[in-house]
């Protein structure tokens, strides 16, 4: 009778270690995802002070302001077809938009002024000197603009400049979204140090721990790792075209797969770590300063918040900008 107790409760002990490992590896695995309808085609997105998130809509004149739980604070009335959104350190808002203009908006969402800088404006992105950068597809060039908008220099930067990312010294990486793309790296001057081959259209593009570039290709199937010289360090394959990347300050890669409404995380290594299902279409992706990760869906006009997905924020080369926009 004793030794039956005795196995009874061992059986009991040993079930409770067992239940507890796996709860421990529930957690560890654990996220949460929620999508929050924002409007028509959103597009950009960026993170503000308060960890506010703002989309902007690129099918109407409008970006708008979610907190956390995904409730609307604020709808700002920017500009025709908004896509490209930063903030910058002082917490104002700029936003490239569709009719060829960068927009400025303080944190209330009043217009403060509007430049042309050329037809169809994508990527944009704050540097490491608080200077505005933004690339525009056809007429082949980045725009560098102080925080008051004034326009300080415009560089040729390839046939079709789209993604922009700056590293800690200021130098420029942009992708050339062609058949047979590129990414051209130009120094803080503007003068073009290098092009290196990049497959068919790369369109996202980030700046890794170790300096290394990181570069996706929806029709390769793929993200491409680049040493600083250009030379192809590794080749991740992502199913269903990857577009929007991000890193986490943890170590880990989430790449927003526009034809499979999925987020994937990888590790630093290209392991698939965990798959997130996302709206439909989700294009640009960041992390925010609590580890959730963001998706902009444009099939659908949701936003996806993935919480628990990693512990780390967003990882930047620099001490830049809040937050900036990596195509």
């Amino acid at each position: 009778m004793e030794r039956t107790k005795n196995y009874l409760k061992f059986s009991l002990f040993l079930l409770l270690i067992l239940i507890d490992a796996g709860n421990i590896n529930n957690n560890a695995n654990a996220a949460t995802v929620s999508n929050f309808k924002v409007g028509r085609m959103p597009y950009g997105l960026a993170v503000g002070k308060k960890n506010n998130v703002y989309a902007a809509i690129s099918s109407f004149n409008n970006v708008v302001e979610l907190n956390q739980n995904g409730k609307l604070i604020k709808n700002i009335i920017a500009d025709w077809a908004p896509s490209g959104i930063v903030i910058n350190k002082t917490g104002y808002i700029y936003i490239s938009t569709g009719i060829g203009n960068v927009v400025k908006l303080n944190n209330k969402g009043q217009i403060l002024k509007k430049v042309k800088v050329g037809v169809i404006p994508a990527g944009i992105a704050v540097g490491p000197d608080g200077n505005i950068y933004v690339t525009s597809i056809h007429s082949k060039t980045v725009t560098k603009l102080n925080p008051a908008l004034k326009i300080l220099k415009v560089f040729y930067a390839g046939i079709a400049p789209y993604g922009i990312v700056l590293n800690d010294n200021g130098f420029i990486y942009v992708t050339n979204f062609v058949n047979k793309g590129t990414v051209t790296v130009l120094n803080r001057s503007g003068k073009i140090i290098k092009v290196f081959n990049a497959q068919r259209k790369p369109e996202g593009i980030a700046i890794g721990p170790s300096g290394d570039i990181y570069v996706t290709n929806g029709l390769s199937g793929s993200v491409l790792k680049f040493d600083a010289n250009g030379k192809i360090l590794k080749k991740f394959h992502v199913k269903g075209a990857p577009y929007g990347i991000a890193l986490s300050t943890t170590g880990s890669m989430f790449v927003a797969c526009i034809y499979a409404d999925k987020v994937v995380k990888l590790s630093r290594s290209g392991k698939v770590l965990n798959t997130y299902k996302t709206g439909k279409n989700p294009n640009f992706i960041l992390i925010d300063n609590k580890g959730n990760v963001w998706t902009a869906n444009s099939g659908d006009g949701t936003v996806t918040k993935i919480s628990g997905a990693t512990r780390g924020k967003e990882f930047f080369p620099y001490n830049g900008p809040i937050w900036q926009e990596s195509f």
